[in-house]
């Protein structure tokens, strides 16, 4: 069948030809320039492109679930709503992509650079974040339980108070000896338990602004902030 990639602002003709289908398509043509391709809902599973240069494009609500994506650029795509489930995405560049509802349960993502990235909404369960550069992505939503975030960049992340994955790691990058016995206590009880803020402030209103200090120190100060609010 015929199939024709265009650009998503300009409709220009990128890649014209007769192929089995999107997906073939764009295998056999993952060295060309695919930047602001216009791929929406495109059914994509389990795509070869890796490497493959799609800043810009149009990838929203595309099914992607288990393509290898290793070391793609991907900056500033809109991947909103995409099914990226088990997708590798190692090393791949997302910098500021829009990934707004995005499923990436379970993907690998070891290495990518996700700086200033949206994934508010996202779904991260079980991913692999291992060294990942997540400097100022907004992750307000964000679904990060099982997430391994071992290694990786949080600085300037926003969006982050509600997250207990999110401060599991950062209290596991804190000196231990900062936090008092009673102050680890209440860190176990908050990770464990997954207590919402009401609760944490009346089992441990004497601790948790010691706490906060600390995190704020280490450059995370949406927590303080947040406590400060509660009446």
């Amino acid at each position: 069948m015929k199939i024709e990639i265009k650009h998503k602002s300009t409709g220009s003709i990128i890649i014209s030809g007769e192929y089995e289908s999107a997906k073939d398509c764009l295998e056999r043509n993952r060295a060309a320039d695919l930047r602001g391709a216009n791929l929406g809902g495109a059914d994509l599973k389990g795509a070869d492109l890796g490497g493959a240069n799609l800043g810009g494009a149009n990838l929203g609500g595309a099914f992607l679930e288990g393509a290898f994506l290793k070391g793609a650029f991907l900056k500033g795509a809109d991947l909103r709503g995409a099914n990226l489930e088990g997708a590798n995405l190692g090393g791949a560049d997302l910098r500021g992509a829009d990934l707004r509802g995005a499923n990436l349960g379970g993907a690998f993502l070891e290495g990518a650079f996700l700086k200033g990235a949206d994934l508010r909404g996202a779904n991260l369960r079980g991913a692999d974040l291992r060294g990942a550069n997540l400097g100022g992505a907004f992750l307000e939503g964000a679904f990060l339980k099982g997430a391994d975030l071992r290694g990786a960049n949080l600085k300037g992340i926003t969006s982050y108070a509600n997250s207990y994955d999110i401060f599991q790691e950062v209290i596991r990058y804190q000196p231990s000896s900062v936090f008092s016995e009673a102050e680890w206590s209440a860190i176990a009880q908050i990770i464990i338990h997954h207590l919402c803020w009401g609760a944490i402030k009346g089992r441990f209103a004497d601790v948790m602004p010691h706490i906060f200090e600390i995190l704020a120190q280490a450059g995370f100060k949406e927590w303080l902030a947040h406590w400060n609010t509660i009446e």
